[in-house]
């Protein structure tokens, strides 16, 4: 028997199963940011303005594409998003226009600007959506003691308990003052021809002869000493970080790089 803790009740449980992202294509059409602001907390774990400007750009950008792509579930990467950076931003990216990661319609370029451009496979144009840098100056004069608690606490690491809680609190207040703030005083579109790649492909799953660990055949060593292996076992992989994509070495096996 299914077991479910009662945070949704039956009718709304057959609604999801059919749409998953039912609340949150219903707040889309209705531009309310403010739910789509708080539905995104639930996979960022807070409030702050960096994934408000990811929600608020989300709702600009694909207000103005197709109706249709609104429903996108991910399944067919119709809907594309090419995020250009890896904060807070990216995560209101990928809560209200449902590109993930994992459902390949997430693209991440290594570029460090709080932008992204929404492309829809088939479709010669897309639009990209840049912050624009006054956006500071409304959280400054909305709530002024959040960029020197953020200085504190979290650029210096210094903040008591006391100021954590602070901020926090300052965090969410920006947050929801940037849901008020036109689009247009926020972000700056153009329309642009987007660089996507092909669909994701569909690869096999083969088994690293070192570690004996399940991995995609497109990410093991094709030659070499190390043919077959995965890149962990070769010593040789990439990560998303905090600075971006960082190219790491873990030298277990001596042997011809692959």
């Amino acid at each position: 028997m299914a077991f479910c803790s009662g945070i949704f009740n039956d009718q709304d449980i057959e609604i999801l199963k059919d749409k998953p992202r039912t609340n949150f294509t219903s707040a889309i059409k209705k531009m309310d940011a403010t739910s789509c602001l708080i539905k995104t907390a639930e996979i960022h774990g807070h409030f702050c303005p960096g994934s408000a400007l990811g929600v608020m750009a989300s709702l600009y950008g694909l207000s103005l594409l197709e109706n249709e792509v609104i429903e996108s579930d991910g399944i067919m990467e119709n809907l594309l998003a090419i995020v250009e950076v890896n904060a807070c931003f990216a995560d209101g990216i990928q809560a209200v226009s449902g590109c993930t990661l994992g459902n390949n319609s997430l693209i991440y370029r290594d570029l460090g600007k709080h932008a992204v451009t929404f492309a829809i496979r088939g479709k010669e144009k897309g639009v990209r959506v840049k912050v624009l840098p006054e956006f500071k100056e409304y959280i400054e004069d909305s709530v002024p003691e959040f960029y020197p608690l953020m200085e504190k606490v979290i650029v210096k690491r210094q903040g008591s308990s006391e100021d954590e809680k602070k901020f926090k609190e300052t965090a969410r207040e920006a947050a929801f003052s940037m849901t008020k703030i036109p689009f247009d005083k926020l972000f700056s579109v153009e329309t642009t021809v987007p660089d996507i790649p092909d669909y994701a492909p569909i690869t096999d799953s083969v088994i690293c002869p070192e570690c004996g660990e399940v991995v995609m055949a497109s990410k093991v060593c094709k030659s070499g000493l190390k043919k077959g292996m995965c890149f962990m076992c070769s010593g040789h992989y990439s990560e998303v970080e905090g600075k971006g994509i960082v190219e790491k070495s873990s030298v277990i096996i001596k042997g011809n790089d692959c």
